[in-house]
């Protein structure tokens, strides 16, 4: 039986990182991971994650995963993560995808970047992710989830009548310069991975905080120019309050877009 082709790549976060907050954020989308003696994460599906032991490897680790392609991005189209500049001849697919995904998700977290096998180099914008989820097994009924906010978005309007929405299943809207709104989504939980020794889960509520940009082809951008930049920290500094108030009233815990807990405190 012939051997799966196997490939590596790098994962680069600052050097003082403590490697227990690397295992404690897999954990959060790959609860079986295990830490090996050595200190190398064991990821599952056969892929782990090595810690560079060297003098000079501090924050360095090794990705190793089976190396798994399919077809490159069509000519033209660009992706917000940089795979179709790193991987021109073709994207990876299925566990290597899925591993590089953490990664890049671990690199945009702690501020790091991802170093791929043919060495290109993926360095995520901090507020690439701008969404926010607060998981909470308490439902705000629609009008008291608009006065909640009113103070920090004296705009955001609801979706519809009060009289008309349930205590899931509504929307709210608020406004940002520029044409880009907030839309908090309330509705029943999608049960983050995160979260799933909680025993409330099964009847929890999702408040989710969207940055719906004006030009939706925004989010396929790998590097924002600075004005967008600028737009992208102001939406998710106003989504961090909203998302921290709204944990603080009625409890619960926020997550980002990749399943990775967010300490309401950094959001502050």
């Amino acid at each position: 039986m012939t051997e799966p082709v196997r490939t590596s790549h790098r994962l680069q976060l600052p050097r003082d990182t403590d490697p227990a907050e690397v295992l404690t954020m897999i954990l959060n989308v790959r609860p079986t991971a295990r830490e090996d003696e050595d200190g190398a994460i064991e990821i599952g599906d056969d892929v782990r994650l090595v810690p560079d032991r060297t003098p000079r490897g501090a924050g360095r680790w090794t990705l190793e995963t089976p190396r798994v392609r399919e077809d490159p991005v069509p000519e033209g189209m660009v992706d917000s993560h940089g795979y179709g500049r790193a991987f021109p001849e073709g994207l990876p697919f299925g566990v290597e995808r899925e591993s590089l995904d953490l990664a890049w998700a671990l690199a945009r977290r702690m501020y790091g970047a991802v170093v791929t096998d043919d060495h290109v180099r993926l360095e995520p914008h901090p507020y690439h992710v701008r969404d926010l989820t607060v998981t909470s097994p308490h439902a705000l009924a629609p009008e008291s989830l608009a006065q909640l906010l009113a103070p920090l978005e004296p705009e955001a309007e609801l979706d519809r009548a009060p009289e008309e929405i349930s205590r899931t299943g509504y929307g709210l809207t608020a406004p940002l310069p520029g044409g880009d709104v907030i839309e908090v989504r309330v509705g029943r939980s999608a049960r983050p991975v995160a979260l799933s020794a909680l025993e409330w889960l099964g009847d929890a509520v999702d408040y989710q905080l969207v940055h719906v940009t004006a030009d939706p082809e925004e989010d396929a951008i790998e590097t924002p120019d600075a004005p967008t930049a600028e737009r992208w920290q102001e939406a998710y500094r106003r989504i961090g309050v909203i998302a921290g108030l709204i944990a603080e009233s009625v409890g619960g815990y926020v997550l980002d877009l990749d399943g990775l807990l967010v300490d309401p405190a950094d959001l502050a």
